[in-house]
């Protein structure tokens, strides 16, 4: 008896390799397209994280040092109102304020060699001489937080210490640029006490990257 299925042909179909290789590059494309802007938004994320961190910390810090080792009097600060800096205490300031933030590291001058810091893409472009490349990597009183952040201290010419600093946020990781993951901060001063302000004016972000101010109003508000 014949099978009454002998009559009919069995076809197995595919895919041809043009087709396979349309497909490829059409994968290609679309991932071309989209994954470096994925990896843009997971670094900006976690650079909005680490920033939200270092100002915390540093915020904390700071209140903890004016009250505890100096009485609610450390002089140390620019006036809100005015731009005019109290200086006096700022080198006992921020050693009381290395101890209270349990820094790992400490260099006072040859900052860069004793590898506290590393080579940044952008120095000095406003008001701030002591942020230069020199002073930053020789000169500066640079301190190392036990999560790699790095706190660099501004000292001019005459080797003042200011209530002014920079923050490294991911330390010496990259990409080590002003606005991305370095930002400026000054130390102000209004009735209610010491706090941190982003109105330091000692840099112009790199492309891409953020103002101090922006920068807080991004991490701890959500404002882009």
């Amino acid at each position: 008896m014949k099978n009454p299925l002998h009559k009919f042909k069995i076809y197995k179909y595919g895919f041809t390799l043009a087709e396979v290789l349309i497909t490829l590059v059409i994968i290609g494309v679309i991932a071309a397209l989209t994954i470096p802007a994925v990896i843009n938004n997971t670094k900006d994320q976690e650079f909005k994280s680490q920033f939200a961190k270092a100002y915390s910390t540093i915020m904390q810090a700071i209140h903890k040092t004016e009250m505890n080792d100096f009485f609610g009097y450390a002089q140390c600060y620019y006036l809100n109102a005015s731009g005019a800096p109290t200086c006096s205490e700022c080198r006992a300031f921020y050693d009381a304020m290395a101890k209270n933030l349990h820094v790992q590291k400490i260099c006072k001058g040859n900052s860069k060699a004793d590898g506290c810091v590393p080579t940044y893409q952008i120095y000095q472009s406003g008001g701030c001489p002591g942020f230069n490349q020199s002073p930053l990597d020789n000169d500066a009183y640079s301190y190392v937080l036990s999560d790699g952040q790095i706190i660099i201290v501004y000292k001019d010419s005459a080797g003042t210490i200011a209530p002014l600093f920079l923050i490294d946020i991911n330390g010496h990781k990259a990409p080590n640029a002003y606005g991305k993951d370095l930002f400026a901060f000054m130390i102000a001063k209004n009735d209610s006490g010491m706090f941190l302000s982003g109105n330091a004016g000692c840099f112009s972000p790199v492309k891409g990257g953020r103002s101090t101010t922006q920068m807080i109003l991004y991490a701890l508000a959500g404002k882009k």
